[in-house]
Parts: C-alpha cells; sequence; structure tokens
C-alpha cells in the first residue's frame, strides 16, 4: 500500500521506514528539505520524496491521492514562546492535505503524560486535531524509548561518564518502563490498517518497572562493563537541571527541559491492550542497551 511519512528525518520516521519498505510498502515522505533528507538517508533512492513545510501551507507539494495510511510523526517543537500555537497549526495543515487523500488511517507517536506538563497538554491539542481528519486515526502513547541515538540513551552515556553519578533525588525514584526502539517501530507497522486500532488509544511500553537509578546502574553495567555509585541531591531547581544535561550530553537545551520535566514522575503504562491486537516479544533493558553497542563490544 502506499503510505505516507512525516518526520521521516527523526528518530523513528528514520528507523519506521526500512521495516515498511521490507513489507512492500510504497513509502511517501514528506519532508522540508530534500537535499538535506538525500544526505542524510540511506533509503532515499527507495521512496518517494515530497516537499513542504506544514507549518506553511503553501509551501507543500500535493499529496498524491491514492495515500491510503498517514504516520504523523512531527518532532515536537522547541518549547519557546508560541510552542502550542505552532504544534496546532503543523497539525491543521496536515489533516487539511491528507482530507484530498484517499487516506483510510492516521498513526501518531506520542508520549505518556499524566500529570499533563505544558508539552503534555500540546500534545493533547494535536491529538484533538487529528481527531478530527476524515480517516481514522491511531494514538500510541510510549514510554521511554531505548534505542541506538536515543535521547534516553544519549542522557544515560551522558550522565555514566563519570562515578560518582549526581542526580536529582526525584529522577533516582521515578519509575520507567522502557521500551525499545525496535518494539515501537513493530508496533507502529502493526497497526498500519489494523481495523482494531481505528479511532483507539494505546500505551505502549516494555515488560519492566524499574527506577531510573536501576536503569542507570544497568547502564554502566552493560554498556561501561563497570560498576559505579550514585549520589542523590535534594534539591536542583529544574533550569539547573536542564543546563547542567545540555552540558554533559548532546542533548539540547529544549529536549533537556522535556526530560528534567518528565523525570520528575513515573513513566508507566496503564494499559496494555494493545498486546491482544498486536502481541509482541518485549525486550527487557539489558536487551535493548545490548543493541546499542557495536558488535565488537556487545
Amino acid at each position: 500500500m502506499k503510505v505516507l511519512l512525516t518526520g521521516a528525518n527523526g528518530y523513528i520516521g528514520a528507523r519506521l521506514i526500512p521495516a515498511l519498505l521490507a513489507q512492500g510498502h510504497e513509502v511517501v515522505c514528506l519532508v522540508r528539505d530534500k537535499v538535506l533528507f538525500e544526505k542524510q538517508s540511506q533509503f532515499a533512492a527507495q521512496v518517494s520524496i515530497i516537499t513542504g513545510d506544514l507549518l506553511r501551507n503553501r509551501s507543500m507539494e500535493a499529496l498524491p491521492v491514492d495515500i491510503q495510511a498517514a504516520y504523523y510523526l512531527v518532532n515536537a517543537l522547541p518549547q519557546t514562546s508560541g510552542f502550542a500555537g505552532l504544534e496546532a497549526l503543523s497539525a491543521e495543515n496536515f489533516v487539511n492535505a491528507v482530507n484530498q487523500t484517499h487516506c483510510k488511517q492516521i498513526i501518531s507517536l506520542s508520549e505518556i503524560d499524566d500529570h499533563l506538563t505544558e508539552a503534555g497538554l500540546s500534545r493533547l491539542h494535536v491529538e484533538d486535531i487529528l481527531r478530527t481528519a476524515d480517516a481514522a486515526v491511531t494514538i500510541l502513547k510510549s514510554t521511554m524509548i531505548i534505542g541506538e541515538g536515543s535521547i534516553a540513551i544519549e542522557l544515560m552515556e551522558g550522565l555514566t561518564k563519570k562515578s560518582p553519578i549526581l542526580i536529582a533525588q526525584k529522577w533516582a525514584k521515578a519509575q520507567e518502563q522502557p521500551i525499545a526502539t525496535c518494539n515501537v517501530v513493530e508496533y507502529l507497522t502493526g497497526c498500519l490498517l489494523n481495523q482494531d486500532t481505528f479511532n483507539s488509544e494505546f500505551h505502549i511500553s516494555g515488560p519492566e518497572i524499574l527506577t531510573f537509578k536501576q536503569m542507570l546502574l544497568l547502564h554502566s553495567e552493560v554498556c561501561r562493563g563497570r560498576k559505579v555509585s550514585i549520589m542523590t541531591m535534594p534539591q536542583v531547581s529544574a533550569a539547573l537541571s536542564s543546563y547542567w544535561l545540555n552540558y554533559l550530553t548532546p542533548i539540547s537545551f529544549s529536549h533537556a527541559k522535556t526530560l528534567v520535566e518528565n523525570l520528575k514522575y513515573d513513566l508507566v503504562s496503564r494499559d496494555d491492550a494493545i498486546q491482544s491486537i498486536i502481541p509482541l516479544k518485549l525486550k527487557k533493558l539489558r536487551e535493548a542497551l545490548l543493541e546499542t553497542m557495536p558488535v565488537s563490544r556487545a
């Protein structure tokens, strides 16, 4: 089938392309910069490319009318003034464009956010906009994603460089239910024109609930080959934590700010209904971490 993919340069989008191609789908990627996409993606020659900026409706090339399904994987915009309005505009322009096609399903990936942070409220608004489309909508909400190049891995790589690891007390206690990148991709492809997922929202997560402290200790053991000690600080401001992560890791300040906000709370799935529709062998954290390492080290 012909599938539209937005966010093709993003972390999950880039990994979804080969999975869709392997299943025999015709993939149409909507990108802002065709030249950049061709440089970054080894699969550029195997997909169709449409150029357009979802924030600028007039820049959009017309989508192929025979698109049957579409993925909305647009990266969250930096949390600056007006970001929520821009995210809403992007979703509205996407819906307007997709409504001109034969699209039967829109699939979107978001994050579990039970505490309704500012970013979480913006995502909820985007989801409401997507539900106004003519097509059925499937929303997947994930926990922390673990895979080579993921933000979570970059965070742990930065924090475990030296011992002792210094983290905020709340981070150490926060419960996480990490999911492997490959499992996220499997869920995304498994939903494709699967009527049991139409007009539904699902939580997707891994098989273990761990504290963030346990995750850091396991990362040090598996990826660093050594044990580390962890020291916690009772009070650290969100701003200081964000600048600290931005300094220690490759993570941008805006992403660091979102991470700090998320690490204040438990991030676990409240719903495993997706397992009865798309049964998967979910990877534990140790397995997911091993897959982030070069073969020579693993």
